[in-house]
């Protein structure tokens, strides 16, 4: 369900990790071989997150360190966030799916429920024009 709410992969891992080990710092390599994303992936998420200020961003030697930033507007909700959707035992059911026979007995019963209307309503019905081709299609079946 996350991944609705975040949809770059990369960045979704990058969050989840940081926000499970906070008090850490991390090189990109690193980050890339904990997540088991690509590294110019990462560096690119990782250079997003810096500008957001969810990170605080170094470098130390001849290599950049990350950490998080614990006084980003939104640490606690990002925080709160992860805990819940790593809490889900199943995931929220998002939309309804349909097998292709669910679909068909469907469409049988909205045929069906067309010509009960038709009947109820007489066959004298005409309507000036058709809002839909399939509409048209329909119209002409009952008439």
């Amino acid at each position: 369900m996350f991944e609705y709410f975040i949809t770059s992969g990369a960045r979704r891992k990058i969050l989840i990790y940081l926000l499970n080990h906070p008090d850490e710092e991390y090189h990109l390599r690193e980050l890339s071989r904990k997540t088991g994303e690509p590294a110019p992936m990462i560096k690119r998420e990782l250079d997003k997150l810096d500008q957001m200020g969810f990170i605080l961003s170094w470098t130390k030697g001849n290599q950049r360190r990350f950490r998080v930033n614990r006084n980003f507007l939104l640490w606690p909700e990002l925080r709160s966030l992860v805990d819940k959707f790593q809490n889900l035992s199943t995931p929220p059911k998002v939309s309804t799916t349909y097998t292709l026979k669910e679909i068909s007995l469907k469409r049988k019963s909205w045929g069906k429920r067309s010509r009960e209307i038709v009947e109820a309503y007489g066959r004298g019905l005409k309507r000036r024009k058709p809002r839909h081709p399939s509409e048209a299609r329909m119209l002409e079946e009952f008439s």
